[in-house]
């Protein structure tokens, strides 16, 4: 099934549960991981990397993250962080397109972010862009 966002798309298979929250979708295959996402609109222009880097820095965690790497998820490309914090995986991706940023953080056991690694990029990798009629 095809999850549509304001400015994006996910293809999501059935053995995934979907929960739309307010701030964020959330996507789970077992009790051991989980993927979300949520997005943003850049006011007065594309997005570009220096707006990547300065979302990423903003958060009061970044220096645990290591250096990043670059990536493509679908129809999005940025930059992607992945560490080890308090026994757990995480992996961060910063995605552009036009004028939308999106943000996806997976986090995991070590086992369970090993057991669904390709699960969740293969979700990844799905992601479209779903342009609006306001655009500039």
């Amino acid at each position: 099934m095809r999850v549509l966002q304001s400015s994006w798309s996910i293809e999501v298979a059935d053995e995934w549960t979907v929960t739309d929250h307010p701030e964020c979708l959330t996507l789970e295959l077992s009790d051991g991981g989980a993927l979300q996402l949520s997005s943003a609109r850049k006011d007065g222009g594309s997005v570009n990397d220096a707006d990547l880097f300065e979302f990423a820095e903003a958060s009061s965690e970044r220096k645990e993250w290591g250096a990043c790497i670059r990536t493509s998820c679908g129809e999005f490309d940025g930059i992607k962080f992945e560490y080890g914090h308090e026994g757990f995986v995480w992996r961060r991706w910063f995605l552009r397109r036009d004028r939308t940023i999106l943000f996806a953080t997976y986090n995991g056991s070590p086992s369970v972010a090993k057991s669904e690694g390709a699960d969740v990029q293969r979700l990844l990798d799905s992601l479209r862009f779903e342009p609006s009629d306001d655009s500039d």
